[in-house]
């Protein structure tokens, strides 16, 4: 793979572009085409100079646009890899995140960190319709693709009928619910920006101040009764949300 990305590299020395914005828009577009495989780690900065003749502070000046567009990132003793790029998810269809996974044909599974029944809440039974006090059944999932931490789910269901080997031997809340009889018709999401704390941090493999996607939906079945009430938090390099507007 190295060979074969190095023999598309090339620097004109008569250009009047500067040598690194060469480099930087060659590595850019090799990344940006898929020809660069996210696991493949890229070529070393000695070897880039090396083989492009160039000085090793040029390749490192190169690089650094890259990290700060987001594009590669560095880890010390293993080398430079091609930064994941956000998923589009299009706001048009009531789906899970397991199906949501299944679909891009990308391996999904779940940390269950909480399961039990407690009061709601005032703001979540308020959303569920339900008296203050009322006992709903609280479920926190630790979300990952491909074994990569990339969500927080923290879920108030308004069943207590669910147990939570169901639930792991099914892989999905909706497939669960769908199971007991529910037939889910429709959803309402919030979008926010935020930061990751040291607690969420920590879950999500992510810099304490990461900035995070805070998604809050409400679920209701075919009987416009609430289901569920859901605050996701997810990874700002894993998600991005997308709306088409027509007038």
């Amino acid at each position: 793979m190295t060979e074969r990305i190095l023999s598309q590299l090339w620097i004109k020395r008569d250009s009047g572009v500067p040598i690194y914005q060469q480099l930087e828009d060659q590595l850019e577009r090799l990344i940006t085409n898929g020809v660069w495989h996210l696991k493949d780690p890229l070529p070393s900065e000695t070897l880039l100079a090396e083989r492009l003749q160039i000085s090793v502070m040029t390749v490192r000046q190169a690089m650094t646009q890259l990290v700060n567009k987001g594009l590669i990132y560095r880890e010390k003793g293993r080398g430079t890899f091609i930064m994941p790029q956000p998923m589009e998810r299009q706001l048009q269809r009531l789906e899970s995140f397991s199906e949501d996974m299944r679909a891009r044909n990308l391996p999904a599974s779940s940390q269950t960190l909480l399961f039990r029944q407690v009061l709601a809440p005032v703001n979540v039974a308020k959303r569920l319709g339900l008296d203050a006090g009322t006992q709903v059944l609280r479920i926190k999932r630790l979300r990952l693709v491909q074994k990569r931490p990339v969500a927080l789910h923290d879920a108030y269901v308004n069943r207590l009928d669910l147990s939570r080997d169901a639930l792991e031997n099914s892989g999905s809340l909706y497939v669960l619910l769908e199971q007991k009889g529910v037939e889910f018709m429709e959803a309402e999401e919030t979008l926010e920006a935020i930061i990751a704390d040291d607690e969420v941090a920590r879950q999500l493999d992510v810099l304490r101040g990461a900035p995070l996607l805070k998604v809050t939906r409400l679920t209701w079945d075919r009987n416009h009764a609430p289901v569920e009430m859901v605050i996701a938090l997810y990874r700002a390099d894993f998600y991005r949300y997308a709306v088409r507007l027509r007038r």
